[in-house]
């Protein structure tokens, strides 16, 4: 069965900064610990949508697995869309879109549904799913942090903000 979660949240940038921070992939290996590598094999741009194949190599603990994603950026909406073309998964499929509330800053909108096609390694993370999830929007959170420019203020309530559920 897989695992799917979705997840909103306020990120302090602008929304073009996060998704030039997302879309950057061959850097995701300096800041998500757990990711030794990663490389892109293919990419095109039509218009205002780049796409990659991207392979990239995971450890954590005694585990080392290798997975291949088809990547989709459109910087028309600032989406991303990732899908798993090869790898330890049954399922994989992971989605950002990043949109600009009021006070210039960004909500995050985070959903990943994925499946390990080992049993073992499904029941180790889907006991632990939500904690990985949190762990990888901090790291992006925290490299957004360094490379940008903060925006709005702290305490900005965006709950009135309307934003496409």
């Amino acid at each position: 069965m897989s695992s799917r979660l979705h997840e909103r949240m306020r990120i302090r940038h602008r929304p073009e900064d996060v998704f030039e921070l997302v879309s950057d992939v061959r850097r995701y290996p300096q800041f998500i610990k757990y990711l030794s590598a990663l490389r892109v094999r293919i990419e095109r741009t039509e218009g205002s949508m780049t796409h990659l194949e991207a392979e990239a190599v995971a450890r954590y603990r005694f585990v080392t697995e290798r997975f291949t994603t088809a990547v989709a950026l459109d910087r028309d909406v600032l989406g991303v869309e990732v899908s798993l073309i090869e790898g330890p998964f049954r399922t994989l499929q992971n989605a950002w879109v990043f949109h600009r509330l009021g006070d210039g800053s960004t909500l995050v909108d985070f959903m990943i549904d994925f499946e390990f096609s080992n049993p073992l390694l499904q029941m180790l993370l889907a006991a632990n799913k939500e904690r990985a999830v949190h762990f990888i929007i901090d790291a992006f959170r925290s490299e957004a942090d360094k490379r940008y420019e903060m925006v709005g203020s702290e305490d900005y309530d965006w709950s009135a903000d309307r934003i496409a559920k």
